[in-house]
């Protein structure tokens, strides 16, 4: 009797450990789900787990690995700032006179101040404004006048506008930029965009740069481009009496027409202050004093403007005439790259 019970009893267990036979028919929703497996942005599936992840493993997903990327370029980026906060210093230092002039040339540009405050530039340039260039190709061998439109409380723009240059046309001499009486007589940036490469805005000075078949920026709007408020932005103001059209007259170079867009965003002017106790018309106000946003740089060169051949440049006609096909071009690439452009900070 023991044995028939236990018996039964092993049968009795085999029968409740099997599994109850389905009836054919449609597969049941547990048999029909997929098996779920995550898919990155771009990528192809991943495999399955076949094992639970080990505690402080990164899952491998595309934010994560985007996340990598910022942290495996964190080390550059610091090193770039740092560097960038030293080489600021050093202009600062170089605007107040304290440092620098040993190796001026006869514009008055020192070359050891401009190799030390290299970083800076290069962190604006490249990091903090990401400046797209277009048609540098235009610019010839030679000499040529680069007519821009004025922007930002800070001028700025003469800054980036010969760094564009310097990088895009290596093998040209050195581009200059000719900045107007109101930035050498304002305290510190005077001295430091001199001692950078600005040279003072006269005729005599830019037919020299000329002889030396330099490139040569003008901003024809002069301080009341930078002056504009800020509801203002990219509308020209005057070009003043075309001097820049008499030079290419007397010299007989082509005037390249550039539309710069991002200054206006990168230093707004709010509003002025009395300048009279710091030599200067106003002291600007922008939302971070003297610190620039990021907004997204876009410079765009156009094609040379031949000046009429046999021209001078005591015809006034002429002179106005070209005067007005550089602001209309000038215009109409700005309304271009505003009508292009994907966001002021992002680009």
């Amino acid at each position: 009797m023991p044995e028939r019970a236990e018996a039964a009893t092993e049968s009795l267990r085999g029968r409740l450990a099997e599994p109850e036979p389905r009836a054919p028919g449609p597969a049941s929703r547990e048999s029909a789900a997929p098996t779920l497996t995550w898919t990155p942005l771009g990528g192809a599936a991943a495999p399955p787990a076949t094992e639970p992840d080990r505690l402080g493993e990164p899952v491998a997903s595309g934010g994560a690995g985007a996340l990598a990327d910022v942290l495996r370029e964190a080390p550059g980026l610091i090193a770039e700032a740092w560097s960038a906060i030293e080489a600021a210093v050093r202009a600062i230092r170089a605007g107040l006179g304290t440092s620098g002039g040993e190796q001026l040339d006869v514009y008055g540009r020192d070359a050891r101040l401009s190799e030390a405050v290299a970083p800076l530039l290069d962190f604006l340039y490249s990091r903090w404004f990401r400046v797209e260039v277009e048609g540098a190709g235009h610019v010839p061998a030679g000499g040529a006048l680069l007519v821009a439109n004025h922007a930002g409380a800070l001028p700025l723009d003469g800054p980036m506008l010969h760094e564009a240059l310097r990088r895009e046309r290596p093998h040209l001499p050195e581009p200059r930029w000719l900045a107007e009486d109101q930035v050498f007589y304002a305290p510190l940036l005077g001295t430091l965009f001199n001692r950078l490469g600005a040279v003072r805005a006269s005729p005599d000075s830019a037919t020299r740069l000329l002889a030396e078949g330099r490139p040569v920026l003008i901003f024809p709007e002069g301080i009341q481009g930078i002056g504009k408020p800020f509801r203002d932005r990219y509308r020209l103001q005057r070009f003043g009496r075309g001097g820049f059209v008499k030079l290419a007259l007397r010299t007989r170079r082509p005037i390249l027409p550039v539309a710069i867009m991002g200054a206006e965003e990168t230093l707004p002017l709010l509003g002025k202050l009395p300048g009279g106790l710091f030599g200067v018309p106003y002291v600007p106000v922008t939302p971070l004093g003297p610190l620039p946003l990021p907004a997204k740089w876009r410079i765009r060169i156009g094609e040379p403007i031949q000046v009429p051949p046999g021209a001078k440049e005591t015809d006034l006609s002429v002179v106005e005439s070209v005067v007005e096909a550089t602001r209309s071009t000038i215009e109409h690439m700005l309304r271009e790259l505003l009508g292009a452009r994907g966001g002021v900070f992002l680009g």
